[in-house]
């Protein structure tokens, strides 16, 4: 059997695989695919997924750095901003010691003010670090919390930088409530930052009412130095913390001094209608450790010319009391803070001494006192912190010395009045 050729039409033989007049190939090879080894697919593959995988991590990373973050912390937080870390605490301190909680205790007639803090600090230093911080911040602001059912409600001021002592903090809000406020309130701050990042630091404020004792001249002896001595004694002895005790004293004049220890008790005198006033002619300690602010007002301390009138070594306020006739009329000492507002000095050697070597302070107004014929008016040997001390409303007269600084710790009398 023959076949044509498809090139030339030359008669061929069936199985013919080339034609032998125009040398056709009848028969085309065809490529044959060399097998690959088994293991450069899977590389191949590998290398494919490294590459997805690298593109992924670079978009996720872009994406994390052109994206705003949210922080929420309680107390304290650190922060890593520009290659640096800063670390954050909120508190009611005069130090960057984070307070997640901090606890006010109460009675009913009376008003409260406390103030909290923002600290910022190098994280790896420990250094202030609130100057350029601050730089970074678009915004702060503080919202407060409380429980929708409160005879009271606190009320507060929006932050405000600080710049005069490390003591305050970068910021400082201020919060006002009484002794009828209730519950736990939670303080938020809100950072908005430049770059976009939102920081919330939260702590929370606890209203913890305490009990009142009232001792009056009606219903305990008190009229001569050794019943009032005894009495105090029996406070101690009788009166847990952290009960508040309020102790009336009659319009007489102690021949003698009385001390204090071991538990605040506040001591509030009164007139008569011929005007006569709780006086003490001997001199009056107040060293307590713990427990509620130490509250003396409207006493006299009238000396001899040798003593100290009033010693306190409390955390504690003087109000609307006179001191005459003392080497020094009163003495805050210890490590203590107290001080005095409407109080009237006259004729002694040092009208009032600030000599502790603590690191706590509150209220720093010391206002509307009166230094008249002393040696010394104010000595400020030594007191705690760097926050001013506000002399508005003082009245220097007739003293040889106004006041002695040898510190130079910050003061302001620029609206007190000296003749």
């Amino acid at each position: 059997m023959t076949k044509p050729c498809p090139a030339c039409g030359a008669s061929l033989p069936e199985g013919a695989s080339f034609c032998p007049y125009c040398t056709e190939n009848l028969r085309p090879r065809q490529a044959v695919e060399v097998p690959a080894r088994w293991w450069i697919k899977w590389l191949k593959r590998l290398v494919t997924l490294l590459v997805l995988t690298a593109l992924a991590a670079s978009a996720f990373l872009l994406y994390d750095a052109l994206t705003p973050d949210t922080y929420d912390a309680w107390g304290e937080l650190t922060y890593h901003l520009n290659g640096n870390d800063y670390h954050l605490a909120v508190t009611f301190r005069n130090d960057g010691t984070p307070e997640p909680e901090y606890t006010v205790q109460t009675i009913e007639d009376w008003n409260y003010d406390r103030a909290a803090k923002i600290f910022v600090t190098h994280g790896d230093t420990g250094k202030d670090a609130r100057q350029i911080f601050r730089q970074q911040i678009q915004e702060i602001q503080v919202q407060v919390f409380q429980p929708s059912e409160n005879p009271s409600f606190i009320t507060w001021k929006q932050p405000s930088y600080q710049g005069n002592s490390a003591a305050e903090g970068m910021a400082l809000s201020a919060f006002y409530f009484t002794g009828q406020t209730r519950g736990e309130a939670e303080i938020r701050w809100t950072l908005n930052m430049k770059n976009g990042d939102t920081i919330l630091l939260r702590h929370k404020l606890v209203i913890q009412p305490v009990g009142v004792v009232d001792y009056t001249p009606a219903d305990y002896d008190m009229d001569t130095i050794e019943d009032l001595q005894a009495l105090v004694d029996q406070i101690q002895a009788e009166v847990p913390l952290p009960t508040v005790v309020r102790l009336s004293l009659p319009p007489v004049h102690y021949e003698g001094g009385l001390t204090i220890t071991g538990r605040p008790i506040n001591l509030y005198g009164t007139v008569d209608e011929q005007n006569r006033r709780t006086a003490f002619l001997g001199p009056v300690t107040v060293d307590v450790d713990r427990g509620p602010q130490c509250f003396i007002e409207n006493i006299d301390f009238r000396g001899s010319g040798s003593g100290t009138g009033l010693t306190v070594e409390a955390d504690g306020r003087v109000q609307d009391c006179l001191f005459t006739g003392w080497d020094t009329g009163l003495l805050v000492g210890g490590d203590d803070w107290a001080d005095p507002v409407g109080c009237w000095f006259e004729n002694n050697s040092v009208g009032f001494r600030f000599d502790s070597s603590g690191d706590y302070w509150n209220y720093t107004d010391f206002t509307d006192n009166t230094f008249r014929n002393n040696t010394v008016a104010v000595d400020l040997l030594r007191v705690p912190g760097l926050k001013t001390i506000d002399f508005t409303g003082c009245l220097f007269d007739g003293n040889k010395a106004t006041i002695l600084n040898p510190t130079g710790h910050s003061i302001n009398t620029g609206n007190a009045t000296f003749t």
